[in-house]
């Protein structure tokens, strides 16, 4: 991923080169750092790629600032053959819904079946909630208990702001009102094809 964020980032920093190198060391710090969930856990590159992400802000002295980090993720993801793979997800079709649901069911799953990994991402799921889409919903966010813990508050709407683009590249439109990371309680997602017109 750094090797897609070096143009980004060459528009905010002059020495990429060296400020990769030292997010390089922080970056392996803040894995160190993380307790409760492991490796093999399906959701742990949410982790990784968050580290990436804070690991190069904090290499920069805090001066690149969450806007401009934002910025440099919207360039880096923006790769065609990234697009293409994951948008093999339409979720304007039936079958992508069910595709999208099926991954996040997976991913409950998972947690359910390893208590060891108590500090992952819980998943509520709702079929009534919405006839568009598909909407589920967590509890708890192991970034932003870690963003909170160790005074990371000001990258997290970064972080946050994956899930748009990523989503986005399903073609699909995410709705959402609350976060963790905002205080909220909870992080909401109701995903929507983008072609759907007034989403109930």
């Amino acid at each position: 991923m750094t090797g897609r964020m070096k143009k980004g980032l060459s528009l905010y920093w002059s020495d990429v080169k060296g400020l990769l190198k030292r997010a390089k060391k922080i970056y392996k710090k803040l894995l160190s750092r993380v307790e409760g969930i492991s490796d093999r856990n399906p959701m742990a590159s949410n982790i990784t790629l968050s580290f990436v992400i804070i690991s190069i802000w904090l290499a920069s002295g805090r001066r690149i600032s969450p806007a401009e980090m934002s910025r440099v993720m919207e360039l880096a993801l923006d790769w065609k053959p990234m697009k293409a793979f994951v948008g093999m997800i339409d979720m304007n079709t039936d079958k992508g819904i069910k595709a999208f649901g099926n991954m996040m069911k997976k991913n409950a799953e998972w947690a359910r079946k390893h208590p060891e990994d108590w500090n992952t991402w819980d998943f509520c799921f709702n079929k009534r909630l919405h006839r568009h889409g598909f909407y589920y919903h967590f509890t708890h966010c192991p970034i932003a208990d870690f963003c909170q813990k160790y005074g990371y508050q000001d990258i997290n709407p970064v972080l946050c702001k994956l899930d748009y683009i990523t989503l986005g590249m399903m073609h699909a439109r995410l709705h959402r009102e609350h976060t963790i990371a905002e205080g909220a309680g909870i992080c909401d997602y109701w995903t929507v094809g983008d072609k759907v017109k007034n989403p109930v």
